[in-house]
């Protein structure tokens, strides 16, 4: 029994102290009764070969010692949904945050289009990796128990949807699952987390500021800083919102008497911004008339997307307050129709 003794005693350094002797006697058992097993089919003794064979089967002793000790995975089964949730919503920030920058340099300088795709990519496989890094990160310590969730983990059937709404009887943009809309909602959270941290300075803005070869530069126009508190404090409307759709998507009316406020402040802003006309002013980085033609020809361009921007602004929130008044007066969702 050398060998089985060996076997035993590899396994045994990798098992916990507090479990060691009685994993290693039930490892004993069935390892003997395997032999014995076999001894009975072939009639006779094993030989060294053959107790050796037995034992290599029942598998590698780190491989044993993962089965029959102590689970010691990353993030458990149980966090796991939550975990794989997480990565999901940040990837989609990711690529969010990294499109924004590129698109505005596209269309400040057409010509370097070529090589928006690659800048894209690079910035979001850097993020993506970055937030799923965190993320694991994150999850690691709630598993361990080294970050504490306290009255984070609480939660209520009451706040559980009805198992009607699960039926799949209405399809279409308005009809969304509850995961969806705590999606959404978490998305809706974290875009805005980054507005006001953009917007108060706390973190740069994702635009340029020069024209890529070019001695133009943009600048804000002055109706940003008449804007400065009112944009901030829908920004944290907002964000009372986004919570109560991700935390207590039981809140309906108060979501969506919230989610109206926000609509109607966003049609107000798109007023403002359509009467301001010029949203960014473009200029020379040095006093020249030399490239004067070419900041007239941005300036007018600019100048017609924002004023786009804001007409497809109105017509969106006009819908989003529509379905919100719904939801207010129903007390519910279109998904629970």
């Amino acid at each position: 029994m050398d060998l089985l003794d060996r076997y035993l005693a590899a396994v045994a350094a990798l098992l916990p102290k507090a479990q060691r002797e009685d994993i290693v006697a039930e490892l004993r058992d069935i390892l003997l009764t395997r032999m014995e097993e076999k001894e009975a089919e072939l009639g006779r003794p094993l030989d060294a070969k053959e107790r050796e064979a037995v034992l290599k089967a029942f598998g590698h002793p780190i491989a044993v010692a993962g089965r029959f000790g102590t689970p010691r995975s990353l993030i458990g089964p149980e966090l796991y949904p939550f975990y794989v949730f997480g990565v999901k919503a940040l990837l989609v920030v990711a690529a969010v945050v990294s499109a924004i920058p590129v698109v505005i340099a596209t269309i400040t300088d057409p010509g370097g289009s070529a090589g928006a795709l690659s800048r894209f990519l690079s910035s979001f496989l850097t993020t993506g990796f970055t937030m799923i890094g965190i993320a694991t990160v994150l999850g690691v310590g709630i598993e361990r128990g080294w970050i504490p969730l306290g009255g984070a983990a609480d939660w209520k059937v009451a706040d559980l949807p009805r198992l009607d709404t699960l039926a799949p009887r209405k399809k279409g943009f308005l009809h969304k699952s509850p995961l969806q809309r705590r999606f959404e909602a978490l998305l809706e959270m974290i875009l805005t987390a980054l507005f006001v941290l953009w917007w108060t300075g706390l973190v740069p803005a994702p635009w340029l500021h020069r024209v890529a070869d070019s001695d133009m530069v943009l600048r804000p126009a002055s109706i940003w800083t008449a804007l400065y508190w009112p944009l901030l404090a829908w920004a944290g409307v907002q964000m009372v919102s986004s919570l109560i759709g991700l935390l207590r998507p039981g809140w309906v009316r108060a979501r969506a008497a919230l989610e109206i406020v926000c609509g109607l402040a966003g049609l107000a802003l798109a007023v403002v911004l359509w009467r301001a006309g010029r949203l960014v002013v473009v200029e020379l980085e040095a006093a020249s008339g030399s490239n004067a033609d070419g900041v007239a020809g941005l300036q007018t361009a600019l100048d017609l997307s924002f004023h786009l921007t804001a007409a497809v602004m109105v017509v969106v929130l006009t819908i989003k307050i529509a379905v919100e008044l719904w939801r207010l007066f129903r007390g519910a969702g279109p998904a629970l129709a």
